[in-house]
Parts: structure tokens; C-alpha cells; sequence
């Protein structure tokens, strides 16, 4: 379809286009009001217990603190599976997340392999607000270090040897992202104008359909007429 063919099936197909340009214009509107999202991300340290041959705690690692910590994070997020991403990198508002949290391991193992070689969980939280961050990342780091308390007295570690939890920074960071209006309004006019002119399309072809359709071909009689009757 030319240029003027199609500027043509637009003029003919004109409420479908003024019905199109509202809804546009409409969802630019929606697009423009928005105020971005409340970000934090933490990182919550577990700690083993100090000892005269091992006094720095954050510098102590261990295998058995990384399975502590990634049986924490599973107790505490649920049985559900979590997604594998390729890089432990990934944040929740780069998912597309606007409110909600997330409590996991770091895997380093990119997206074919697993391999969890940090002692630390990472905690972010996502909101509408930054009061809304602010008191979940504090509800979800006290749940965490009661869950961790809470494994350890069951299988009777003593208080002496149990692990810590810190968190890391100590005040929670929280960042207002904001994405750039200017390209989300650009790229709401193109997907409205692309559906509306795809409308009109759709509604020029079957107009050209209907318009060279054959007709339908006449029925032959079912009797042979009869040759009138000479006159005597």
C-alpha cells in the first residue's frame, strides 16, 4: 500500500483514526502521571561466631554459613522456585517490579550453572512510596534474623556458636528511579499510531474483498420450459 493509498483508507476509515488518536492520547496521559518507584537495596552479612584463632567474623568464610543463609532466604521467601537469572546483578525494578520484594542468594553461576560462593543475602524492596520501603526492608530483616535464630535453637547450637546476621548498610538507602517521560511518551504514540494504522488496514482489505467478490451464479431451472402449443 502507497503513501496516498494509505491517507486514502485513513479518510474513509476516519472514526476508526479519531477513536484511535483518544485512546493514544489517553494512555500518554497515563504514561506522563507517573511518579517512578521507591528503591532499596540491602545486603544482609551472616556472620560466624568469633573465637580466639578466628576474631574477625566478617573475614571468616565458610560453606556451612552460605547453606545457613541460602536455608534462611528459602524459609523465609517460601517452596515457591525462584527464577534464574544470568547475572546476580539483576534488580527488581530492572524486572519491571513496582511493588514487592525479593530475598536471595547471590548465584554466580550465570543462567547454566549454580554456584553460590557468598555468605550474604540480598534484600530489595520496591514501593510506591519510601515510608512503604522503609517499613518492609525493617518487617523482612527482622523476620530474618529471627528465622535464622529460630534454625539454630532447633538443632541446639549453642548461643556461643551460633551465626549473626548484620545488615549491610545499617540505614536503608532508598532511591526514587524514574524513567525518561520523554521516550515513554514517544514510544506510546508509536504503538497507538502502529495499532491504529493497522486497523485501518485490516478494514481496506476486506472493503477490496468484498468489492471484487463474484457474484453468486444463477441456478439453471429445474424443468425445461414447455414449447407453446400450436393454435388449430
Amino acid at each position: 500500500m502507497s503513501l496516498w493509498e494509505l491517507i486514502r483508507a485513513c479518510w474513509r476509515a476516519w472514526p476508526v483514526v479519531v477513536i484511535g488518536a483518544i485512546l493514544t492520547a489517553v494512555a500518554g496521559a497515563a504514561v506522563a502521571q507517573q511518579d517512578g518507584v521507591h528503591y532499596s537495596r540491602t545486603e544482609l552479612i551472616f556472620l560466624a561466631p568469633t573465637s580466639d584463632d578466628r576474631p574477625n567474623a566478617i573475614g571468616t568464610q565458610s560453606d556451612s554459613i552460605t547453606m545457613t543463609a541460602g536455608a534462611v532466604a528459602r524459609a523465609v521467601v517460601g517452596p515457591a522456585r525462584l527464577p534464574k537469572y544470568a547475572s546476580p546483578e539483576v534488580t527488581l525494578v530492572g524486572l519491571g517490579v513496582d511493588e514487592g520484594w525479593s530475598l536471595r542468594l547471590p548465584d554466580t553461576g550465570g543462567q547454566w550453572a549454580t554456584n553460590f560462593a557468598t555468605q550474604r543475602l540480598v534484600l530489595e524492596v520496591a514501593a510506591p512510596t519510601a515510608e512503604a520501603v522503609a517499613a518492609q526492608q525493617e518487617e523482612l530483616v527482622r523476620e530474618v534474623a529471627a528465622t535464622l535464630e529460630s534454625l539454630q535453637a532447633r538443632y541446639g547450637v549453642a548461643p556461643a556458636s551460633r551465626i549473626t546476621v548484620i545488615e549491610s548498610p545499617e540505614a536503608p538507602v532508598i532511591q526514587h528511579v524514574t524513567g525518561s517521560r520523554v521516550r515513554a511518551l514517544a514510544m506510546t504514540a508509536a504503538l497507538g499510531i502502529g495499532l491504529t494504522l493497522a486497523c485501518v488496514q485490516v478494514l481496506d482489505r476486506r472493503r477490496r474483498a468484498a468489492a471484487v467478490a463474484p457474484l453468486p451464479a444463477r441456478r439453471a431451472p429445474r424443468h425445461a420450459a414447455r414449447a407453446p402449443r400450436p393454435l388449430r
